[in-house]
């Protein structure tokens, strides 16, 4: 499993845009994504809890990390009120919480992001690996970006899973967006 890894994932740059400024971003489609990155997140954060597990009866130099915890890991669904108060969610169910109180009504945006950061290696020679994803909502501008310093293959596929949800939602071409 180690070898699948560090053959497949090679130092590079992943600095990638999309644009869904055609879709209609309603609160069943964004709920439908926000609990699809939840499940991304606590996956991750259940392989960093179980590779520490897996490495806490070796002594530091026999250590051999896939997933080590790094300072940055986070979930945060940002929801801008026009009345400014501002509204932030760290999960589904604070989330549904939200929609369930109204605050997903006649807002000026919401941005998402998802950091899954963690090290890899053995002992304390370990790399830092760097991905994050970010789906940001305004009228009539919708962006998803994902910036990683690593390309993998977990992370790729969490980027054409986010791509595939954005692609589902309802499109329209307005005058303020065209889109063939």
């Amino acid at each position: 499993m180690n070898s699948e890894y560090l053959d497949e994932e090679a130092i590079t740059i992943v600095n990638n845009e999309y644009d869904y400024s055609n879709g209609i971003p309603t609160i069943e489609s964004i709920s439908y994504l926000v609990k699809y990155l939840d499940n991304v997140y606590k996956n991750f954060l259940n392989l960093i809890e179980e590779d520490e597990k897996k490495n806490l009866q070796f002594k530091t130099e026999l250590k051999n990390y896939l997933y080590k915890k790094s300072t940055g890991e986070r979930f945060e669904i940002y929801i801008k009120e026009k009345n400014n108060n501002n509204l932030t969610c760290e999960d589904f169910v604070s989330f549904q919480n939200a929609v369930n109180d109204g605050n997903l009504k006649n807002i000026d945006g919401i941005n998402i992001t998802m950091d899954l950061d963690f090290k890899r290696g053995k002992g304390t020679d370990l790399v830092e690996y760097e991905n994050s994803f970010t789906i940001i909502f305004k009228p009539y501008d919708i962006k998803f970006a994902r910036k990683s310093n690593h390309s993998a293959p977990n992370m790729d596929k969490v980027e054409i899973d986010i791509k595939s949800i954005l692609s589902k939602f309802p499109v329209v071409n307005t005058v303020f967006c065209t889109k063939e």
